[in-house]
């Protein structure tokens, strides 16, 4: 008889992640998926030895020695398939039950068909009988050990792949479709079969081949931008890996209906959806919300739960949604809320650690975590999805950890962190001041102009220019960088930015902001009262900023906005244009004289200076009256290529620099009428291509000719004109005249399309 306490525990070393290799493989081709196997470091050492002597036992106890407690005990709590892991649920009862103990030895030493379909569709029935016995002895199924009992007593068929998602994930990678439970286990190592070859009869063979799947997975799947888990090829286990307390999602967000209506709205995206199908989904769920709280369910359900994520322009599930579809069950998403929001696990472990808590002390002791929850709001909701995910239980007045928050707390093995004690994120005081022009520390044009140059080449009038289009007047100090994409109007503007100061005090002074499609209200820039969490104020980096340049009246601050018309700058910008006009207050919102920090309203910064960067084509809007006749307006449309600042720059012979000089030349002289011409990136961009590819293979003009045909010739299009028309002509003369036949050619297909219809573009 074995000796069963004898089973040694898993090795507790964890795959560091620095070690997976680079190259990336397509399971679902045969041929990849032999090289990913190829890839791998054979598997041998502690588990590999363990899992073979598992096998060994298991194929040699006959029918009464399985039925014993001892045996029971050992192959669902110490047997070597896999390590435990998050399988804590308690199997005692089934354990200690004869005739559980005796149905599971005589199914389990049953012959088996020959035919692998039939076989493998008895195992699953197998595998959801045993759920269903199960059910009476646990709280909760304890399907992790399921499988780890299941591979030990048929490991032909089922891998070390214990845990579901897992299981899942690798299948999906491999290419597999609509299986299940035993079915998708069975498929995987069929694959490996095809891919590999039969598998041998010995214990050791049969256990290389069951561990295959899991170094497959957590050396070539098991990878992500946030991941929650490290996986360790050497021992078949997870440990979750916390994110520190500063990169945490801030709680969670209440949701009416709880985790029912957030399997409706998973059941709902299925395959995929639109924003706008989804705003309508969440408006038939809660008809009496507004769409700025609807935006918040789709924040949380993208953050906070991370159940769905953009996929260009569609919501589609993540893979954890997938396996809380299949499941129904909570604890799919505890991987996530331990590891990735503020508060969840310092819940668990108080719970652990220090008992019963009454609701009201527990949630106090939750508002310690985050000195920004002046209020009990947020703490209340993490406990109240403890409890609506059954990790929490009331017992009398106090809470309690259920079996499944124990099986949560089971896996922290860690000490949750708090955020540290903040400084005000503004003073508390803002100066309402309408300083004079001569109260703001400017440096001379002469400075800056100098300090312009360290961050690009400009002209000395350009900037003097803009220098004074921005300061001119004692408040309104907003400057609109139009013209040619490319012309360097984002390198100036921030250039500026930065030469209004020393150059150690320059980032808190210059803010770059990115404008998105879709900004039609100020709260993209000035943040707004949080609809789901009224005591909370969701900040942005503009408002930091603005707050920080009404506080330091004397020094200029200067924001960027980039590509400022991707949205109407009236709507986004409306308060900033009125302030600005009217030297009234900025209104932030309307709770009192301070919520969470952000004071009711800021006076006008009249040290502060706005530079928009404006491209006009079919992707942007145009500007109105409202902004314009507030800007001072600079356009970007002639570009000298003998001032370009990185001439000589590259590992480009002299002789080939001077080709490819030439033609950009004579491109710009021949497109710049009819303003189809480029800047300085694209000059950038051809010289690089050009420099990188001169290793024999493309000639001098095959490389010049690419890149003008990806670079420049996209550009050119539109309407029947003598302009147009002459620009076209003009470049087919100069790229045949260079050699450039593919650009050539392309540039003559545009001149016939102007022709016959009336205008042109590259992409048809």
């Amino acid at each position: 008889m074995r000796r069963y306490s004898d089973a040694s525990p898993a090795p507790s070393t964890s795959l560091d992640p620095a070690r997976l290799p680079m190259a990336t493989y397509d399971l679902s081709n045969l041929a990849e998926l032999k090289a990913a196997c190829d890839s791998l470091p054979p598997p041998t050492g502690d588990w590999l030895e363990a899992l073979a002597e598992t096998l060994r036992h298991v194929q040699e106890a006959n029918q009464d020695e399985r039925a014993t407690p001892e045996f029971q005990l050992w192959l669902w709590e110490e047997n070597r398939v896999a390590a435990v892991g998050q399988g804590k649920i308690s199997v005692e009862s089934a354990i200690a039950d004869p005739e559980f103990r005796k149905w599971l030895a005589a199914v389990s030493v049953a012959p088996q068909p020959d035919d692998p379909v039939r076989r493998v569709a008895e195992l699953q029935a197998l595998y959801e009988e045993l759920v269903e016995r199960l059910g009476s002895y646990c709280t909760r199924i304890p399907h992790l050990k399921i499988f780890r009992v299941l591979a030990a007593l048929y490991p032909a068929q089922v891998t070390t792949v214990a845990d579901r998602r897992a299981a899942r994930v690798l299948f999906k990678a491999m290419g597999g479709k609509r299986l299940d439970g035993i079915e998708r286990h069975a498929w995987i190592l069929s694959r490996l079969d095809e891919a590999l070859g039969p598998c041998g009869d010995s214990a050791h063979e049969m256990a290389q081949r069951m561990i295959l799947p899991w170094m497959l997975y957590a050396r070539h799947v098991k990878r992500g931008d946030e991941p929650t888990e490290i996986a360790d090829d050497t021992s078949g286990q997870t440990r979750l890996r916390p994110l520190p307390a500063a990169r945490r999602r801030r709680g969670l967000t209440a949701l009416s209906g709880g985790f029912t209506t957030i399997l409706s709205i998973l059941d709902f995206v299925g395959e995929g959806v639109a924003r706008e199908e989804l705003m309508d989904h969440l408006r038939s769920l809660f008809p009496e919300n507004k769409d700025s709280t609807l935006s918040v369910v789709i924040s949380s359900l993208l953050g906070e739960f991370a159940v769905v994520r953009r996929d260009g322009d569609q919501y589609v599930l993540t893979e954890r949604a997938e396996a809380v579809l299949e499941t129904q069950d909570p604890s799919d998403l505890a991987d996530w809320l331990l590891t990735h929001v503020l508060g969840v696990d310092h819940a668990i472990v108080l719970l652990r650690d220090e008992g019963p808590k009454e609701q009201v002390q527990l949630v106090r002791d939750l508002q310690r975590v985050n000195p920004g929850w002046t209020s009990t709001y947020v703490p209340t909701n993490i406990v109240r999805w403890l409890l609506e995910f059954g990790v929490a239980d009331r017992q009398g007045a106090d809470l309690v950890l259920s079996d499944t928050g124990r099986e949560w707390a089971a896996r922290i093995d860690w000490e949750p962190e708090a955020l540290p004690p903040a400084e005000p994120a503004v003073p508390i005081e803002v100066e309402d001041t309408a300083a004079s022009l001569g109260r703001i520390r400017l440096p001379s044009l002469d400075v800056v102009i100098e300090r312009v140059s360290e961050h690009g080449s400009f002209a000395n009038a350009l900037v003097a220019n803009l220098h004074a289009g921005l300061w001119a007047h004692d408040r309104r100090h907003f400057a609109i960088l139009t013209g040619l994409s490319g012309s360097g109007k984002t390198l100036l503007a921030c250039g500026y930015g930065r030469a209004l100061h020393e150059t150690g005090d320059s980032p808190a002074r210059l803010c770059t902001v990115p404008v998105q499609p879709g900004w039609y209200d100020p709260g993209a820039l000035l943040g707004y009262v949080n609809p789901l969490r009224g005591d909370s104020y969701v900040r942005t980096a503009f408002l930091e900023f603005l707050l920080r340049a009404s506080s330091q009246p004397e020094d200029p601050f200067v924001a960027v906005f980039d590509e400022m018309n991707l949205s109407h700058p009236e709507q986004y910008m409306a308060p900033l244009l009125s302030a600005m006009e009217t030297g009234d207050s900025i209104r932030l919102h309307s709770e009192g004289e301070r919520l969470d920090g952000v004071p009711a309203s800021v006076p006008y910064p009249s040290n502060l200076a706005l530079i928009g960067t404006v491209n006009m084509d079919e992707t942007t809007h145009g500007l109105s009256d409202k902004v314009l006749d507030r800007a001072f307006t600079l356009e970007f449309w002639q570009v000298d290529l003998d001032a370009y600042p990185r001439w000589g720059k590259r590992d480009l012979p002299a002789e080939a620099e001077s080709k490819v000089r030439e033609a950009l030349g004579e491109l710009l002289a021949a497109l710049e009428p009819a303003r189809l011409h480029f800047g300085w990136r694209v000059v950038d961009d051809v010289l690089d291509f050009v420099a990188f590819s001169a290793s024999g293979v493309l000639s001098l003009e095959e490389a010049l000719d690419s890149v003008v045909y990806a670079k420049i010739v996209p550009k050119l299009r539109g309407e029947d004109s003598p302009r147009v028309r002459e620009a076209l002509a003009a470049c087919s003369s100069v790229l045949d005249r260079h050699g450039l036949v593919d650009s050539c050619r392309k540039v003559r297909e545009l001149s016939a399309d102007l022709e016959s219809t009336g205008s042109t573009r590259f992409w048809r």
